[in-house]
């Protein structure tokens, strides 16, 4: 996978978290935390549970490892959350731009929540942090059709369709 694919996987990602986002913004306080029994219970605590990896992986390949994921405790409502994710993306974003073809390849050490240390291709951590994102947004997506809601089509496919 080279550089300009990775960045469209990235420009996808922040696409449809924006979707998924204004759907959520959408929602009435009490749909939006209902405990749906998957994920991170309920739409609120999977979209902070997303944001939270999103920003845990970002600070990782800028070398700072934490213990500690953000969660649904740590945001007052889904505009703080969005405030947040978006500095996230922003931040993503710069790296993004520095990163070269040659630094895909390499292999790049952190430690995990659990303090673990762990070595990992680069290419390898940015390509998991894209599937993460889909894996729960496919959740929200259907803890939002539950609510008897129309979610939105976050589909890659829809992306790119849309994107013409």
């Amino acid at each position: 996978m080279n550089l300009p694919e990775i960045k469209n996987l990235f420009d996808y990602t922040e696409w449809a978290n924006r979707h998924v986002l204004d759907a959520a913004e959408a929602l009435s306080e009490e749909d939006l935390k209902r405990d749906f029994k998957i994920s991170h219970d309920s739409i609120f605590g999977t979209l902070a549970h997303m944001a939270g990896a999103e920003w845990v992986w970002l600070e990782r390949w800028y070398g700072r490892s934490h213990p500690y994921l953000w969660a649904a405790h740590d945001f007052p409502d889904i505009k703080v959350m969005r405030s947040r994710w978006q500095e996230v993306e922003a931040s993503r974003q710069a790296y993004l731009e520095q990163l070269s073809e040659e630094q895909l390849d390499k292999d790049l050490s952190y430690k995990n929540i659990k303090g673990e240390s762990i070595t990992l291709q680069l290419v390898t951590q940015l390509q998991h942090v894209v599937n993460h994102a889909t894996l729960h947004r496919g959740q929200v997506v259907g803890m939002i059709r539950q609510l008897g809601v129309k979610p939105p089509a976050v589909d890659l496919l829809y992306y790119h369709i849309t994107r013409r």
